[in-house]
């Protein structure tokens, strides 16, 4: 598998959590809406090769819900499909 980075929108809190809350991944190039965020935790990514933060979030997948992993490799973020 090939990564592909993916721009993303984040909120970063006074107490420094970041949260995602868009991810430009659809089929067209479009924005993501990130309806929630499930866990966060630093690991490998088994189908890309890399090591980071991947945060677990639901997204609005064109009227559906999908799970997916997006991965924080520090100034880079590059998305890996859930279920």
């Amino acid at each position: 598998m090939v990564k592909q980075y993916v721009p993303v929108l984040l909120y970063i809190g006074a107490d420094g959590v970041i949260t995602p809350k868009k991810v430009k991944a659809g089929l067209e190039g479009e924005w993501l809406r990130v309806i929630k965020v499930t866990g966060s935790r630093r690991m490998a990514s088994l189908k890309a090769g890399a090591v980071g933060i991947r945060y677990t979030c639901i997204v609005n997948y064109y009227e559906t819900q999908k799970k997916v992993y997006l991965f924080d490799e520090g100034q880079k973020w590059f998305i890996e499909g859930g279920e």
